[in-house]
């Protein structure tokens, strides 16, 4: 019974420690729950394998820059050997003798590249220009994330009020089904009224499992793109949509003056620029091949020798003395002159050149798709921006039908199919006003992703 207590207590104090470790670390039980849009792109740029899988390119792109720049060090190598003489071998005079010895060399050099025709600055300065470029295809890879990100943030929400209006559309339904079977149950109505209204009641229900449905994908689809263990439990919080509708209603620029500020800004454009800097200086550096290179070395060696035989002992000097003696230096200079390298030389300008042509044209590409691209948002929110005055007005021309056939099928003036069409189109009047909502936040959002403001 003690030793029970006792676990109980320790399981209590764990539990309680933890708790509060996580409070202070900031860390929530549930981190998934209540999510902003911002919070979304955070928790997606931490998680997202791509990015990571980037993140590492970039890093292979830095080494490749540090292996550039040790380009320019010396090289410095050592060795050692001890070798062992057995059998017959000739003596100074030219006579087979029995002869056995042994030996020890030892040597250390190095050797610098004093001049490659400036070969290695040019690959210094590509090196360099390739991790520029890496850390722009990294904020491009960023951006298409938060787009991405974004975009089913988004329909999540449209998602969320779409059945929000299910379920309302449903709860309207069974309030007049209990007005209805109370008409039929004192003998005002007839039975039939009651089975119209069941089966509309049916449709609704219909509906909104299919719209909670839908949901739930879009809850699955957000919380995947998140990187998330259990994806189907995320919570989003929804924004004012009114208030970020009438924030940027009519106040849209224009296509041109958004292009102008994304043409500083666009990763994807400086990444191009980039890939054709370094393009060129490959270009200089297949070039600078047709330079001389001229390298130093220095080195120095010793060795040690002793007869093994006996009566060879008397006639070995000390270790000491031959380590004295035997010691030399060495210092020299040595020019490569290039003058037929099988073509190899004029091949890798040739192709270095195509390079520089691809890098160029795939700049203009880029220049010629963000013009197409923002012009084809700019449209999509312009048109956007009139899809709401034109559902908003539709929301209020079937809100007075429905009103009407309301009252009209409470009086016994219109059947059940008659009031459930003008409540069917109501409803779809109400999504259609949402829908239009949402993609318009959507569209602005991208218009100004594109000058640079963040979501």
């Amino acid at each position: 019974m003690k030793r029970t207590i006792l676990l109980t207590a320790l399981t209590v104090l764990s539990s309680l420690s933890l708790l509060r470790a996580q409070n202070e670390s900031g860390v929530s039980a549930n981190p998934v729950s209540d999510l902003s849009l911002e919070d979304c792109i955070r928790i997606a740029k931490e998680r997202n394998l791509n990015l990571r899988r980037q993140e590492i390119e970039q890093e292979s792109r830095i080494i490749g820059l540090d292996a550039a720049r040790h380009s320019f060090l010396p090289t410095v190598n050592a060795g050692i050997g001890h070798n062992y003489s057995f059998g017959r071998s000739k003596d100074k005079t030219g006579v087979t003798v029995d002869r056995s010895s042994m030996n020890t060399n030892l040597s250390i050099g190095a050797s610098v590249e004093v001049f490659s025709g400036t070969r290695r600055l040019h690959d210094l300065k590509q090196q360099k220009y390739n991790v520029e470029d890496g850390i722009a295809r990294l904020q491009k890879a960023r951006e298409d994330l938060s787009l991405q990100i974004a975009a089913l943030y988004i329909n999540l929400l449209f998602r969320q009020e779409m059945t929000r209006t299910a379920e309302t559309q449903l709860a309207l339904i069974r309030e007049q089904r209990n007005r209805t079977a109370e008409m039929v149950r004192v003998g005002k109505w007839a039975e039939g009224r009651l089975l119209d209204i069941d089966a509309q009641m049916a449709k609704d229900e219909q509906l909104l499992v299919q719209y909670r449905s839908e949901e739930e994908l879009a809850r699955l689809d957000l919380g995947q793109a998140l990187e998330l263990e259990h994806p189907e439990s995320i919570t989003v919080k929804a924004p004012d949509t009114d208030a970020l509708v009438a924030e940027r209603l009519g106040s849209l620029l224009a296509p041109e003056e958004i292009y102008r500020a994304a043409l500083g800004l666009k990763p994807v454009l400086r990444s191009s620029e980039l890939q054709i800097a370094s393009a060129r200086e490959g270009l200089a550096s297949a070039r600078a091949a047709y330079f001389p290179t001229l390298s130093l070395s220095a080195g120095y060696s010793n060795g040690y020798f002793r007869d093994l035989g006996k009566e060879y002992a008397a006639l070995n000097p000390s270790f000491s003395e031959q380590w004295k003696n035997n010691g030399s230096y060495s210092i020299g200079l040595s020019l490569n002159i290039p003058i037929f390298s099988a073509m190899q030389t004029q091949d890798r300008i040739r192709s270095s050149r195509l390079q520089v042509r691809s890098s160029e044209l795939r700049l203009a590409e880029e220049k010629k798709a963000l013009y197409k691209e923002i012009r084809q948002a700019y449209s999509n929110a312009v048109a956007a921006d009139k899809a709401i005055a034109a559902a908003e007005n539709s929301k209020a021309a079937t809100l007075k039908a429905y009103e009407y056939a309301r009252d009209s099928f409470e009086a016994g003036r219109l059947s059940a199919y008659e009031y459930a069409e003008a409540k069917t189109k109501y409803a779809l009047s109400q999504v259609e006003e949402l829908r239009a909502k949402y993609d318009f936040i959507y569209k602005a959002k991208v218009l100004d992703f594109y000058r640079g403001i963040d979501f």
